[in-house]
């Protein structure tokens, strides 16, 4: 009876400890899902969010959406003018999920966007963020990018594709045309690569489809 009685009590305390476990577990997964939804907020806000992006530009429409498969990952996308008359557009995709990729990612977004403010050719655009993000990536990460120049004026979209997947043009009569030009390898694993670049002209009404592999996959 006493063995009972001391072997009952045992299990008592070891239930009880494994129940202050769970709690201090539950806790701390909280506080983790909380960090995490902060950290989507943040990264939510760094990409275009209004609809339409240029309320006072008519002569072209330009549409952004992110849907992260987690709490955070690793897409983004852009858009900025960098004069009156020329806008610049990209779509990143970086390897991996979670909080490194998302960290990565924002560094990409910077460079790019402080590298266009004075550099307007997408290729050595992408050139230079290369070799940035190639100098100091103890992790090995990298990203598929897509960057363009679209001059509203003439139509003439500059391009520059990094291991990204080829984006659609759809033309105004219906005829769905493939980007299937690749400028050079993904950005970030290899410095030194000079990248290259291509034009194609957008007429009235014509559309260009530009995604990450989160929706082919």
């Amino acid at each position: 009876l006493k063995a009972r009685v001391k072997t009952h009590l045992a299990l008592k305390q070891n239930m009880d400890a494994l129940q202050a476990a769970y709690e201090v577990i539950n806790r701390q997964k909280q506080r983790m899902q909380e960090e995490l939804n902060v950290g989507r907020d943040i990264q939510m806000s760094m990409v275009p969010a209004a609809i339409p992006a240029f309320p006072k530009r008519t002569e072209f429409e330009v549409r952004g959406l992110l849907k992260p498969a987690r709490e955070i990952g690793g897409d983004f996308y852009d858009y900025f003018f960098l004069d009156s008359d020329r806008l610049c557009i990209c779509v990143g995709d970086v390897s991996g999920k979670g909080v490194p990729a998302a960290l990565f990612m924002a560094v990409t977004k910077t460079l790019i966007k402080s590298i266009a403010g004075e550099d307007q050719s997408t290729a050595s655009i992408i050139t230079r963020v290369n070799d940035e993000i190639s100098q100091d990536n103890p992790s090995c990460m990298f990203v598929t990018l897509f960057l363009g120049i679209l001059d509203i004026r003439s139509g003439q979209l500059h391009y520059t594709n990094a291991g990204h997947p080829y984006p659609y043009l759809k033309r105004a009569v219906g005829e769905i045309e493939t980007l299937e030009r690749l400028h050079g390898p993904v950005v970030g694993a290899m410095d030194g690569i000079a990248y290259g670049e291509d034009c194609v002209s957008l007429g009235k009404n014509d559309h260009v489809l530009i995604f990450s592999d989160g929706v082919t996959e």
